[in-house]
């Protein structure tokens, strides 16, 4: 039996948070693994990925408050001695608190995933340096999601032993709300339909988006209408964005939602203007039921999209820029094609079960040969 914990500081809705449900769902469904989804914060149902944790994950929470926690630094380690886990799989800011249980001396081999870029992750100089060094004494394998994130990685850290494992996603269900969005934004609307699934914070880069669609819809004929999917983290940036589109019809907020399938099955593009990304999780979603995608040529989505293969990238970050590559997608003669070749590269590339492979393979070496 293998015993595989992994840790995450809370489960908000975030890409990084679905993601380690996501793999914890699918390790699960093997019978030789025992799997652990240890969330350090508590983890509110209605606003976090708690409800789609699988029966067979073992999940525990030590509900710390903001801010560095001693006691639940103590109580992991504790807790990981009792177990004797296998494995252990840190993501984002949880590193830190394996701290204790890392110079213990036991068989546990570890793990640790960079989601983002190496600098945004742990900017501090202090931190940096531990980390550095745990990677550097391959007391902790590094995982990256992207090239581009090996790069950083590279970059920031100095060094050369990172591991490139790709995100995944399992398909996506229709819920039954599926008919009535279809007859509400594809009944008697002939505007092209977009689809921007992205939590309202800065880095994400909506006004980029807005301002391009608006600039499509004002020099063409045939219109946009774009809803933007996402809960807000930035209410000053939200306050400006709704200013941008208070008297614009063809654009609308919706939200956090929990259907992003029937969105994008009823969407003819996503759309991502982000100022940089990982490897976003929205997008592996927008592969995985065919839906044109144009994007910021960033982070690693320059490394998913080729471009008019798999989806379209804007040359820069301006608004002509993002403009172009709009308006070259919606005129684009083989749509099928593209929709065909993101599809297959889902299920080759992205799937949860290729990641969960990947994983189990890299968890499986022994630790010699590690890094």
């Amino acid at each position: 039996m293998n015993k595989i914990a992994h840790i995450v500081g809370d489960l908000g809705r975030g890409g990084a948070e679905r993601f380690v449900v996501d793999l914890c769902n699918e390790f699960a469904e093997k019978p030789y693994n025992e799997v652990h989804l240890i969330s350090l914060c508590y983890n509110n149902p209605e606003t976090t990925f708690v409800n789609e944790i699988s029966e067979k994950v073992n999940y525990l929470s030590f509900y710390k408050s903001p801010g560095f926690s001693l006691q639940v630094l103590v109580e992991l380690t504790n807790w990981l001695l009792v177990q004797k886990i296998q494995i252990v799989h840190s993501h984002l800011n949880s590193l830190e608190y394996l701290m204790l249980y890392l110079f213990k001396k036991t068989e546990t081999k570890f793990f640790h995933t960079i989601h983002s870029t190496a600098e945004a992750e742990c900017p501090g100089f202090m931190m940096k340096s531990l980390r550095k060094s745990l990677y550097k004494r391959k007391l902790v394998t590094p995982i990256v999601v992207s090239k581009d994130g090996s790069e950083s990685f590279r970059r920031y850290y100095g060094l050369d032993n990172d591991v490139v494992i790709e995100n995944g996603r399992p398909f996506l269900a229709l819920t039954k709300e599926y008919p009535n969005l279809v007859r509400k934004y594809k009944g008697n609307q002939d505007a092209f339909l977009l689809i921007h699934v992205g939590r309202i914070v800065k880095v994400k880069n909506q006004q980029l988006l807005i301002e391009a669609v608006q600039k499509f819809n004002h020099k063409e004929e045939q219109k946009c209408k774009l809803l933007i999917i996402g809960e807000v983290r930035d209410e000053a940036l939200y306050q400006n964005l709704q200013e941008l589109t208070k008297k614009d019809q063809f654009i609308e907020f919706l939200g956090g939602k929990d259907n992003i399938a029937d969105y994008l099955n009823i969407a003819d593009f996503f759309c991502l203007s982000s100022f940089y990304e990982g490897m976003p999780i929205s997008l592996i979603e927008a592969f995985s039921v065919g839906c044109i995608s144009i994007c910021t040529q960033v982070g690693g989505i320059k490394n998913m999209i080729n471009h008019q293969d798999t989806g379209f990238l804007s040359t820069d970050d301006s608004v002509d820029s993002y403009y172009q590559a709009l308006r070259e997608a919606i005129f684009f003669q083989d749509k099928s094609k593209i929709r065909e070749n993101a599809k297959n590269a889902f299920r080759l590339k992205y799937h949860i079960g290729a990641s969960e492979k990947r994983h189990s393979q890299l968890y499986n070496m022994p630790i010699t040969s590690l890094s």
